[in-house]
């Protein structure tokens, strides 16, 4: 999980409670089993940015980060990354 709330929070529950279920979304959309992996950064930043943008809605904030994650890797079709996954 990619989003602990710190000590001195600057979000509130409800805002980490938004951005992990994004993330969540996203991250399942990829098959992405760690947060480790390049795809879990891209996803949580991405979520976080657009977050920070105003977007306060998991659906829209998943597919954002889908997309942009996607696009980091253009030469990884579908196909190629569910046999990468496997």
């Amino acid at each position: 999980m990619p989003f602990d709330n710190p000590p001195n929070p600057t979000y509130s529950q409800d805002d980490w409670n938004v951005m992990q279920a994004a993330y969540d979304k996203a991250s399942a959309t990829l098959l992405v089993k760690s947060s480790s992996e390049d795809e879990a950064k891209i996803i949580s930043e991405t979520v976080m940015t657009a977050f920070n943008r105003g977007n306060r809605d998991v659906n829209s904030l998943a597919a954002l980060a889908v997309i942009t994650a996607i696009n980091s890797h253009p030469s990884v079709t579908g196909a190629e990354r569910q046999n990468r996954r496997a």
